[in-house]
Parts: structure tokens; sequence; C-alpha cells
């Protein structure tokens, strides 16, 4: 349900030289975000179309102690989803499958990082609208910045697999490629452009590409909001398109 990334806003009015050398939104695996709320509609195959709207929280902990790469501490992450399907003719709505992620983020260089951990997807969704599966989705994302108020890239690489969970529905593995790149246009502004592959291990090893454009705004030093279009292709594209609204409040 949820991805790796998120996080690196502009900065608004802070002039914390610190602060000030970053940009926070939705989007880099390496900071927390205190919530933030999304509304994710994808168009699919046919008459078939999917809402999702996300409650994400992030917490940052251990932050002192003596991990390998003098790591500054975990990246805690949920997401909680409320989720509603449709086929044209019924839909269905209720609790999606929630998503917990634990990273660890080393320090290598002021201009290069890597932030590995894993993700879980446990099947909490009711009216049938989660995968019905535990799943372990271990992660791996190297993040290269660009310098002082600029932006930054990373490639998110993540395997979802499910170990356990209803034995009437299918098994779930699919492998997630996603390189990402965010510039900053202004002080408040920002883009960010990205594509993703997937791969499903469960279907004849099929890959399908997704490419995304997000622009986003700092509305105060703390708030920000971003919207994003994805267009999938490639012959087993899984929709038509899809459309991304979040608003966030970052933790400093």
């Amino acid at each position: 349900m949820a991805s790796l990334g998120s996080l690196l806003a502009a900065p608004g009015l802070s002039q914390d030289p610190v602060i000030a050398d970053e940009i926070r939104n939705d989007t880099d695996p390496t900071k927390p975000v205190l919530l933030s709320l999304r509304d994710e509609y994808y168009s699919l195959r046919g008459d078939l179309w999917q809402n999702a709207f996300i409650l994400r929280a992030d917490r940052f902990v251990l932050g002192n102690v003596g991990l390998p790469g003098k790591s500054r501490g975990f990246l805690l992450r949920a997401d909680v989803p409320v989720v509603t399907v449709g086929d044209g003719q019924t839909t269905r709505t209720g609790l999606g499958d929630l998503y917990a992620q634990a990273l660890v983020i080393p320090r290598f260089h002021k201009s290069f990082t890597i932030a590995w951990g894993t993700g879980m997807v446990i099947p909490t969704a009711t009216n049938s609208v989660g995968g019905g599966k535990l799943q372990l989705a271990p992660a791996v994302a190297p993040v290269v910045f660009f310098g002082r108020l600029k932006g930054f890239a990373f490639v998110k690489v993540q395997d979802f697999i499910s170990v356990a969970g209803d034995a009437d529905r299918p098994d779930i593995h699919y492998l997630l490629i996603t390189p990402t790149i965010l510039w900053r246009l202004t002080r408040f502004w920002w883009i960010v452009a990205d594509s993703e592959s997937r791969t499903d291990w469960e279907h004849g090893d099929t890959t399908s590409f997704r490419s995304g454009f997000q622009i986003g705004r700092m509305i105060t030093p703390r708030f920000g909001i971003w919207v994003k279009s994805e267009i999938p292709w490639g012959p087993h594209r899984l929709g038509s398109w899809t459309l991304k609204l979040t608003a966030f409040w970052t933790r400093y």
C-alpha cells in the first residue's frame, strides 16, 4: 500500500542554517514527517478504480546509539489507509492493510547516505479491500544531495513478499525499483520526477512501469502541500492514470 519514499520539503521562512539547507516533503527516505494526509485515486483497467485515503505518521528514535556507519537512529513509519474500490457497478469501502516501516539512517557524507531497513504489510483490511497476506518488504535507498538548497536524488529498491495470511488468497511477491529526483525551484516551491518498475514474481515475472511528476509548496515553515500525477506505461501496465494529493506537517 505504501512505498518507502517520503519527506524533504522546502524550508519556508526558517533562519536555522541546518534546516535551511534541506528540502523536506513527502518524498525523501531519510527525514521524518510529523503527520501527512494523502488521497490517491487510481484509474485501473476497464471500469475498475480505487481510492485510498492514507494517514501517515513518522517518529525518529534512538538518535544517539552507536549503530553501524555512525547512524543517526531509526526512522519509524506507519500508514493507515481507508480504501474504496469500484468496478462501475458496485463499490466497497473498508480499512486497508496497515503498512509499518523501520529504516536505519547512517552518516556517510554530507552529500550521500543510504537508508536501509524493512517494511511490513499487516493484513488489517476489512470488506476485502486488502491483500489478505502478511508481507515483509526489505528496502534500501542510496541518496545523493545536490548541495545547498538544490535538491536530491535517490533510488529505492524494495521487495514485497507474503509470508503468512489467508490461504485462500493468492501469494504476493513483487519488486519495486524507483529512481527519484527532487529539484527546488524557489525558497517555497519544488518539483519531483520519478519512475518505477514493478516486477511481479508470482505472475510470469512480468514488469509494469509508471512515471510521475509532482509539484509542491511550503505554506508555512512546517506545513506544505503537493499534487502529483502518474501515468502507467508498458505492455503490462496496471492502469490508465493516478492522481495524488497530500498535506503534511514536518517535525522541524
